[in-house]
């Protein structure tokens, strides 16, 4: 992209190099220097409407925010959703809200709306978290292919979401666990949950185990376009998942992936017969690839960043078209390194 990121030092949780290499580009500043940037990153999620939920980091949202408010564009990412139904509904009532899930979203979204006051833009990452909060422009995440494995399969079901933390709706850790149990004790299959049973020694051996497994299974029902879920579509998982967050609109059921109800017997139903389905799930991971290196490519990820950028600084479509120029530019150079790395070895 034809800017820097500079990531300000103890404003963020240390760096999960398991979860992601540190980038080359990132630049690590002690605190915002007015004067010296173009505009202002920051990341929620629905934690962050009230201290009460997740202090932590709702206080250094709030104070970051009061730095920069007034003296550079602010873009935030909202990486969650709405649906937080153990804490929002018990928020709402008292609050003279109905002590239903409904709302609790309703409350959730007010006080988001409150939150993004003096914000230029948020951005979710779905197109149904922008209607959960009726707000929102959604970038969809992309992925450089290069990146992830495309192995021999072997035959197992895995997954991969977190343990604790946004309660058992968001993740479907109920849906996971009910799941779990029924294809161990009718059909005598493991569900192999990576970060609990599977720990992986870091990224590439995360990759490696990723891209070896035949079936990856996501029971998420709340959690907007879950990265682990699409990064199995890039490794030619074939991916079972529920149909929340959009799931439904580009997995074709049995064509690129299956869809599943919300319902722990047809999860199992279906994931039983994808390992004992070898070729076919193996066919269908690889349409599911082909769907994600379309729908999931680096470069419309970039582009939409870029846009969305030039919009914020109003500049229009300036960034977009100085990144062409740019990357124009790298392929120009990248033939003329060729072409004497051929002369050179014409000579030898």
């Amino acid at each position: 992209m034809p800017f820097e990121w500079h990531y300000l030092i103890q404003h963020t949780r240390s760096w999960g190099s398991f979860a992601r290499p540190l980038p080359k580009h990132v630049k690590w500043v002690p605190y915002f220097e007015e004067g010296e940037y173009d505009f202002a990153l920051l990341h929620i999620d629905q934690q962050c409407i009230d201290e009460k939920i997740a202090r932590g980091k709702t206080i250094l949202f709030r104070e970051i925010k009061k730095q920069v408010l007034g003296k550079v564009p602010i873009i935030v990412i909202n990486h969650g959703t709405t649906v937080y139904p153990e804490i929002f509904m018990s928020f709402a009532s008292a609050e003279g809200y109905k002590e239903t899930e409904q709302a609790g979203e309703e409350w959730a979204r007010k006080r988001m709306n409150k939150l993004m006051e003096g914000v230029d833009v948020m951005v979710v990452n779905s197109h149904q978290a922008k209607e959960m909060w009726g707000m929102g422009q959604p970038i969809i995440h992309g992925f450089d292919k290069e990146e992830w494995f495309d192995l021999e399969k072997e035959p197992r079901i895995v997954t991969f979401i977190s343990p604790a933390g946004m309660g058992e709706k968001y993740y479907g850790r109920k849906l996971f666990r009910e799941t779990r149990s029924i294809l161990k004790e009718k059909y005598g299959i493991e569900l192999v949950w990576i970060g609990q049973d599977k720990h992986c020694r870091g990224w590439d051996d995360y990759r490696n185990f990723l891209g070896k497994s035949l079936v990856y299974f996501n029971p998420t029902l709340g959690s907007p376009m879950p990265r682990t879920r699409s990064e199995a579509m890039m490794s030619g998982c074939c991916v079972v998942t529920t149909r929340h967050q959009g799931d439904n609109k580009f997995i074709k059921d049995g064509v690129n992936g299956f869809l599943i109800d919300d319902n722990p017997e047809h999860a199992a139903k279906v994931l039983s017969e994808r390992i004992f389905d070898y070729r076919s799930s193996v066919k269908v991971g690889q349409e599911g690839k082909k769907t994600a290196l379309k729908l999931f490519s680096a470069e419309r990820f970039r582009n939409d960043w870029l846009k969305l950028v030039g919009g914020v600084l109003g500049k229009g479509d300036e960034l977009f078209e100085e990144y062409k120029e740019q990357k124009q530019l790298d392929v120009i150079n990248d033939e003329k390194v060729d072409a004497r790395f051929d002369q050179v070895n014409d000579r030898l």
